[in-house]
């Protein structure tokens, strides 16, 4: 049950909302109304709840449950699709025949709830090959092993890179607004013609598109901008972009990257990119679009900035309005594609905001990372003191990576730099974790005191 909302079509059946209704009736007699919650269907959480590398993956999610609706349990359904969407996001595999993926998956979910089917009869079924099912189910399987396999309450990622602006990913990036483009001008109303798209697709022969726009233009350069390795021609790009198109979001971040000397600058930067965003997108796309933001790529430039911007403000120390922006990105963002939450804890730990740090610990309760394991040791001392809980939080979080009081404790020296990557419970991540977080624990004391001796 949930509490009836201003805009809910009102009880009494009118028709009219509940604001234009009864609401102010119920309001000067003291009533509030609450109604069922609807259970979300399969199909919207393929398209409202999961974040796609681009809509062929979500077409391979559709497809697949066509196919297998009413022939499994819907929960087991679900599963096999979260699967599939940790696989697509970390893989992205190149997809030559929708069949293929939506066939591997049907075997998984066979083979992993004790469904009695051969790989011979789906391969007929999806008309494909044994050897092409065989060998996506096994990767999909490997998959599974690698990555699904972790520690308790770990992130489904063996090894995060830290920098999600990084050239390679604005590049994936790029091909999937490309292929959203071209998919957006298609009209499929069958698998099979978009199969045969795809193939055109793979044989270099695409259909002609359209000639680009000044702000897909702008795009563009951006896209190159963000490839190219000498600051004074990327500001050069960024700055074309923003004659092309004023609201070109990206430049902006690219000019407080490269163009900026001072934090000042930097924040200015991206407050101009916040605006060009806020314009293009338009107020009624935010909110029509709050909690799932980052699945439309158009969005993430916009994203990009606003996130920029708060950590800028945390540099000038201005954690309060780092706070508003974090918050305001994870309400558009829960699934956090942007690691937002990872500043956020501190953030709230450093102004002893105990009690949304804690609120925050349980929105993502199975975030097992260095951030969140130890982070909870300092938000229970900090509501409860050194509480019978505390000893076992130490515990949970020592055992997830032994690696990190060392670093903490100052018996292990911290290099200079951030590590390119991190792997969850390894001596990377207690680098990254001790970097930004052990001012934290040296205004406490007597909590890194009940710390076990790290590990060397």
């Amino acid at each position: 049950m949930q509490k009836l909302g201003r805009n809910d079509p009102c009880h009494c059946g009118s028709g009219l909302k509940y604001k234009k209704c009864c609401l102010s009736k119920d309001e000067a007699s003291h009533v509030a109304r609450v109604v069922q919650l609807q259970p979300k269907s399969i199909v919207d959480i393929i398209d409202r709840e999961f974040a796609w590398p681009n809509e062929l993956h979500r077409l391979i999610a559709k497809h697949f449950y066509k196919q297998t609706d009413g022939l499994y349990d819907p929960e087991e359904i679900l599963e096999i699709l979260q699967i599939w969407n940790d696989y697509a996001n970390e893989t992205v595999p190149i997809v030559k025949k929708i069949g293929v993926y939506p066939a591997a998956l049907e075997y998984v979910l066979c083979q992993e709830y004790g469904y009695e089917t051969t790989q011979s009869e789906l391969a007929d079924k999806y008309n494909i090959s044994v050897t092409t099912l065989s060998q996506r189910s096994n990767q999909i399987f490997e998959f599974m092993s690698d990555y699904i396999v972790l520690p308790p309450n770990a992130k489904p990622n063996a090894a995060v890179a830290v920098n999600a602006s990084s050239p390679s990913r604005i590049k994936m990036e790029q091909e999937m607004q490309n292929l959203h483009a071209l998919l957006e001008e298609q009209n499929f109303s069958t698998m099979e013609e978009a199969n045969a798209f795809l193939q055109q697709q793979l044989n270099k022969k695409p259909p002609k598109r359209k000639a680009l726009s000044p702000a897909e233009q702008a795009t563009e350069l951006l896209y190159a901008a963000w490839d190219e390795p000498n600051a004074q021609r990327r500001i050069k790009l960024a700055q074309d972009a923003l004659r092309l198109d004023p609201n070109s979001v990206d430049a902006y971040n690219i000019l407080a990257d490269s163009a900026s000397a001072t934090p000042k600058e930097k924040a200015f930067y991206y407050r101009q990119g916040m605006a060009a965003g806020e314009k293009t997108l338009g107020e009624s796309f935010f909110k029509e679009n709050k909690g799932h933001f980052w699945g439309y790529v158009p969005t993430r430039p916009y994203m990009r900035a606003k996130k920029g911007y708060a950590e800028t403000c945390a540099e000038m120390g201005n954690i309060p309005e780092a706070i508003k922006h974090y918050r305001e990105l994870l309400e558009l963002n829960p699934n956090d594609n942007q690691g937002v939450r990872d500043l956020l804890l501190p953030a709230y730990i450093e102004t002893m905001e105990w009690k949304n740090a804690a609120a925050l610990i349980k929105q993502y309760d199975d975030d097992g990372s260095a951030t969140f394991s130890y982070g909870r040791i300092l938000v229970e001392f900090g509501l409860n003191g050194q509480s019978v809980k505390l000893s076992e939080l130490i515990k949970k979080a020592t055992g997830r990576n032994p690696y990190v009081p060392a670093y903490l404790q100052g018996k292990k020296q911290l290099p200079r730099e951030l590590p390119e990557y991190i792997g969850f419970g390894d001596d990377q991540e207690a680098i990254f974790y001790a970097l930004l977080n052990r001012h934290l624990w040296m205004v406490r004391p007597e909590l890194l005191q009940l710390l076990p001796v790290g590990r060397k």
